[in-house]
């Protein structure tokens, strides 16, 4: 073999090898690019999906919670406001009934007093001529037992004004509440009474003048204060 031939070998074995090594680079350029391409690839895609989706879950759940505080805060400030609102109208009602109860009561003892005092000048005033419409007017004012008693007693009282001319009258009038509610009450009645007689006429003698105590007791008939307890010392002479 020639010089010539082996050169001519020479250059047809290189021809490849170059070729080879030209087309080894491209080769690993696409695998390094394929390399570099799949490892950004799952790398840079949880980092963009996961972080925006944690802050927008984060997001969320803050802005929801701050809506739910904000508007829970005027509901539990409106139920505050209705319970301090009917405690107070509770609180208005239970004195508005205290003063109405009060009143009541303070109006009733005036009455009971004014009624003990109406009782006292009226079996205090008497004489011969009126003595029947005097016992009829004391019954009708009269109750219970101290009703009875009376009753029983008036003939007699009778017989002794008439008998002896006597009259009454009275010049002074005290009287205050002692005790009692809407429905009973007891009375201190001063009773400053005048009284005149026969004997006392023919002695030539001033009327006199006595003071009488009484406790009266009143209670509530219809709307009418009656006097069932009214112990006159002359009447419980004329008992005895």
């Amino acid at each position: 073999m020639s010089t010539d031939d082996v050169g001519a070998e020479n250059q047809n074995s290189d021809a490849p090898k170059e070729d080879a090594k030209a087309d080894a680079p491209a080769e690993d350029k696409t695998v390094e690019i394929g390399k570099s391409g799949d490892a950004a690839a799952p790398k840079s895609a949880p980092k963009q999906t996961d972080t925006p989706l944690a802050k927008g879950a984060a997001q969320p759940g803050a802005q929801n919670g701050g809506k739910e505080r904000g508007t829970m805060v005027p509901i539990v400030a409106a139920f505050v406001a209705g319970v301090l609102l009917v405690a107070a109208v509770t609180a208005v009602i239970v004195f508005y009934r205290q003063a109405s109860n009060r009143g009541d009561q303070l109006d009733a003892h005036a009455a009971a007093t004014t009624a003990a005092c109406e009782y006292g000048k009226l079996i205090s005033t008497y004489d011969p001529q009126t003595i029947d419409d005097y016992l009829k007017k004391v019954d009708a004012a009269s109750a219970g037992e101290w009703k009875d008693q009376f009753a029983k007693l008036g003939q007699d009282l009778k017989g002794v004004v008439v008998d002896a001319k006597a009259s009454s009258s009275t010049y002074d009038m005290q009287c205050g509440f002692q005790s009692g509610d809407t429905e009973s009450a007891k009375v201190l009645v001063v009773i400053g009474q005048t009284t005149t007689n026969v004997n006392i006429a023919a002695a030539n003698k001033p009327p006199s003048k006595v003071e009488l105590v009484v406790v009266a007791g009143l209670q509530k008939v219809g709307d009418k204060w009656l006097v069932d307890k009214f112990d006159l010392p002359i009447l419980k002479q004329m008992g005895n």
